[in-house]
């Protein structure tokens, strides 16, 4: 997080005109369901892209924001300004400042492939403590399809083709910086350095330990660049789980 803490340009932009992004978000929106009313979290806010979507679409929701980086923290609390039933804390994947049981649903978008190796068992059980019994999980993100080391030629082959393709589409729909931002990225993502990409099986395992069921994997078209969304649901008889951050 370290990067978006030092970054001075327009975060908000980054994206605009990347149609894979913005698809991206409608699908954890729709598939997250009826929202309404609801304590809702998105966790690896970042400046807000997801969150301020889900202030507008649910005003009578409790709308919450978790992200690493206090910087984001803040641009977000400057945008939310006095919004009833909206605030924003600085927390990790694996650290949700939030009790046990607190929110309906937990979304996310493109942030948890920070999450390391080493990590990823103990930020799915932090998913199901924060989780109300029956809520739901929400998780889109850019996965591999090769689980091997970083020196791995097929899993660095599979990475470069995907960011690649993925940086051309940007160009060929207008979103030059973000294009700019993809091939940047192909250093520290096949180094494994603050970018921790995998296949979404890895995660399903590691969520489905963690005791997710009805656990599904939507790609996002047009689906060869790797982005995918995972959906979960927490069982009613699922034990809680004592790990984490308590403080509301």
């Amino acid at each position: 997080m370290g990067f978006w803490d030092s970054y001075e340009g327009d975060y908000e932009s980054l994206f605009d005109g990347d149609p894979v992004y913005a698809e991206a978000l409608r699908m954890v929106i729709d598939l997250a369901g009826d929202l309404s009313g609801k304590t809702v979290l998105d966790l690896g806010c970042g400046a807000g892209a997801l969150l301020f979507r889900l202030v507008e679409m649910y005003p009578g929701a409790e709308i919450l924001g978790v992200d690493p980086s206090e910087k984001m923290v803040r641009r977000c609390e400057r945008k939310l300004g006095k919004v009833r039933g909206a605030r924003v804390r600085r927390g990790t994947a694996t650290a949700i400042p939030f009790p046990e049981a607190y929110v309906d649903a937990v979304l996310s978008n493109l942030a948890l492939h920070h999450v390391p190796p080493g990590e990823r068992e103990g930020c799915a059980r932090e998913l199901a403590r924060v989780l109300r019994p029956g809520g739901r999980l929400v998780y889109a993100d850019m996965f591999c399809d090769v689980d091997a080391p970083p020196e791995d030629p097929e899993r660095c082959r599979d990475i470069i083709h995907k960011m690649v393709g993925k940086s051309l589409y940007d160009r060929e729909h207008g979103a030059y910086r973000t294009m700019l931002l993809h091939l940047g990225d192909i250093p520290a993502v096949l180094t494994e350095d603050g970018e921790h990409f995998t296949t979404e099986g890895v995660w399903r395992k590691a969520l489905a330990r963690a005791g997710f069921a009805d656990l599904e994997v939507f790609p996002v078209p047009p689906g060869e660049f790797g982005y995918r969304v995972i959906t979960g649901t927490k069982p009613p008889d699922l034990p809680g789980h004592e790990r984490g951050l308590n403080g509301a």
